[in-house]
């Protein structure tokens, strides 16, 4: 990271941008006048006192009167402290004013829903998230090793240690023997069609379904891994009971 990568950084802590060019000459200097930081940073001489405001407004800086009037930093870790406990309540108050007006919106149709995720990254984030939500049972499918890795194998096993029957089944002798390794259930399937290109099957108790399909040269339309999925819906309960005969 070089000086103007931190400058951008404590720009999203909640800095201006003279602010934050103003710290970081100041964290160079220790103590110095408005003339002496303009001279290291970017910020004209005329900036550099409204942004010392802003500072010790936040508690970042210690201001000496005097002509010239000089300024001292805090630590860097009394910055670190000031800047996250700062952020987290901010973030705080957001999240609790869309906890309150999520609250307050009328019932819909919404969870008669089928959705769409795409991306391999969204859909693992996806995956965990029904995953961690299971009361009973997860059924977790796929052929490649590589899906059954990282967040999505954490998952399964918190899933099956807070007393959750997680099942995977398997064409791929790899998957398979890493799920025994991990301790969880085990089933073998015959191999799939190629033309389906199905990446990842999951099923959470009997009412959440996920499928998701990969790229292949058959389906040139399909850049990345995208799954549709369906939680607490008749559409779910109906495909989830289908799709367990099948695997298991």
């Amino acid at each position: 990271m070089n000086e103007a990568d931190a400058a951008e950084a404590l720009t999203e802590l909640g800095l201006s941008t003279y602010a934050a060019r103003t710290f970081l000459g100041l964290q160079k200097l220790g103590v110095a006048s408005a003339s002496e930081v303009a001279g290291v940073t970017d910020v004209p001489r005329s900036q550099v006192y409204g942004a010392a405001d802003e500072l010790e407004s936040l508690g970042l800086i210690d201001v000496q009167g005097g002509s010239p009037t000089r300024y001292r930093p805090v630590g860097v870790d009394e910055a670190r402290s000031l800047l996250y406990d700062r952020l987290k309540s901010t973030a705080d108050g957001a999240f609790d004013y869309l906890e309150e007006v999520r609250n307050e919106r009328p019932p819909t149709e919404d969870r008669e829903a089928i959705w769409l995720t795409e991306g391999n990254e969204n859909v693992t984030t996806r995956i965990t998230s029904l995953v961690s939500g299971a009361d009973a049972e997860v059924l977790f499918a796929t052929s490649e090793p590589t899906l059954l890795t990282g967040a999505v194998a954490e998952a399964l096993v918190e899933a099956a240690d807070s007393g959750v029957d997680v099942t995977v089944a398997s064409v791929d002798a790899e998957v398979r023997e890493a799920a025994r390794e991990a301790g969880l259930s085990v089933v073998a399937v015959e191999e799939a069609a190629p033309e389906l290109s199905v990446g990842r099957v999951l099923l959470v108790d009997d009412d959440t379904v996920l499928l998701s399909v990969q790229p292949t040269a058959e389906m040139p339309n399909v850049g990345d891994e995208s799954a549709f999925w369906s939680d607490g819906t008749g559409f779910a309960r109906v495909l989830t009971a289908l799709i367990r005969q099948v695997f298991v």
